[in-house]
């Protein structure tokens, strides 16, 4: 089969939502399979880079997770957000790898570590670059739950919803938390608070 043909063979799956996509993968599709893998695994690994800085470990997770979900298939429930689907997933093994290697403390606020880098702040020019410095300072001053919300939300584009499943909170904490979190980085950031919308979290 030529190059072209199987791109074009793909084309149908490019315009379906997530729902009918998961359905197929559920079925065996193969094709399927791999454009979830294609689509999502950047930002899984971009995610998961938040949590964890071994290198291996989040390779590890990462392949468990795609190795977990095409064998237990059949048994998957449906959902409407791969994406949401993808990252609880992930989020779940590499907390068990981390346990497991004794590599995270544990709080009962902070359960797992998250970082955000300065790359992930995007500039358009040498002008910015103070107000970039000063505003990893600011997401460096918040908790590591308060970065995670903040990095889905904005990053990943989660609706409340699904990010209050992620992080086992009800919708209304999590909302709570990017408000709190945006009311304090406005005032820090001397009420930039439109610039820092367009700054945040873009990668």
């Amino acid at each position: 089969m030529s190059k072209d043909h199987r791109e074009y063979k793909q084309d149908p799956f490019q315009s379906m939502d997530d729902v009918a996509l998961w359905q197929l993968f559920r079925n065996g599709n193969n094709g399927v399979f791999e454009l979830i893998y294609n689509r999502y695994v950047n930002l899984l690994a971009n995610y998961g880079r938040r949590i964890c800085s071994d290198d291996e470990t989040l390779k590890d997770a990462i392949q468990d997770l795609f190795i977990d979900l095409w064998k237990n298939r059949t048994n998957l429930g449906s959902t409407n957000s791969i994406q949401y689907y993808l990252v609880k997933a992930l989020r779940r093994n590499l907390v068990k790898k981390l346990k497991a290697a004794r590599k995270q403390v544990y709080t009962s606020d902070d359960p797992i570590g998250f970082e955000l880098s300065p790359e992930m702040i995007l500039i358009n020019n040498e002008s910015d670059r103070k107000l970039k410095e000063q505003l990893h300072e600011s997401l460096n001053t918040l908790t590591c739950r308060q970065k995670e919300v903040i990095y889905l939300r904005f990053y990943c584009g989660m609706d409340f919803a699904n990010i209050s499943k992620i992080m086992g909170v009800n919708p209304q904490s999590a909302y709570n938390t990017v408000y709190r979190v945006l009311k304090v980085l406005r005032e820090q950031m001397l009420h930039k608070i439109p610039i820092l919308l367009i700054f945040l979290l873009q990668g």
